[in-house]
């Protein structure tokens, strides 16, 4: 995992679009969690349904496929919330 930190210094400025900010939303009751990323330049933001478990390979599955539907030049880099 990298910190928020070490992240490339143009995704902090928000200049160059493909730098991404990732969550994970879960209900009260935990019967429903949501992916979360959101693009930092243009602030799209995609909402990604995980149906039935929030396994890290679950997530990392629904991810990387809807992620793969992008243009190259929009995937530069995706940093999840450690909060």
């Amino acid at each position: 995992m990298v910190n928020v930190s070490e992240r490339p210094a143009e995704a902090a400025d928000r200049a160059v679009p493909g730098h991404w900010e990732g969550d994970l939303i879960i209900s009260k009751g935990g019967k429903c969690q949501v992916i979360t990323p959101v693009e930092r330049s243009t602030r799209f933001l995609m909402l990604l349904q995980l149906n039935y478990d929030r396994t890290a390979e679950r997530t990392a599955m629904v991810l990387s496929s809807e992620l793969a539907r992008l243009p190259e030049e929009l995937k530069r880099s995706l940093t999840w919330d450690q909060a």
